[in-house]
């Protein structure tokens, strides 16, 4: 970085921080929230004695030697890998 345009830079870099910091703060202003008190009260209720577990068919690790992976090729999201590249 050149020291005659450090001072420049950081400004310009403090602007648009402050800059972003006031549009976070704006946006927060229209939500709304309830009080801890009524959350709980709206949690989902389970009656944990009424639920009878699925017995898995198998435990462990389940390998497929043979499988074709175009059959996956439908079901790969792939946004997480463009977006970091």
């Amino acid at each position: 970085m050149d020291p005659n345009n450090g001072d420049d830079y950081k400004a310009e870099i403090r602007e648009e921080y402050a800059e972003l910091r006031k549009e976070y703060y704006d946006s927060q202003k229209d939500k709304s929230y309830i009080s801890l008190a009524k959350a709980r009260s709206k949690a989902p209720k389970t009656n944990w004695a009424n639920v009878k577990p699925v017995k898995p068919s198998f435990l462990g690790t389940q390998t497929f030697e043979k499988y074709d992976l175009n059959k996956l090729l439908p079901f790969i999201d792939w946004d997480p890998f463009f977006q970091t590249w």
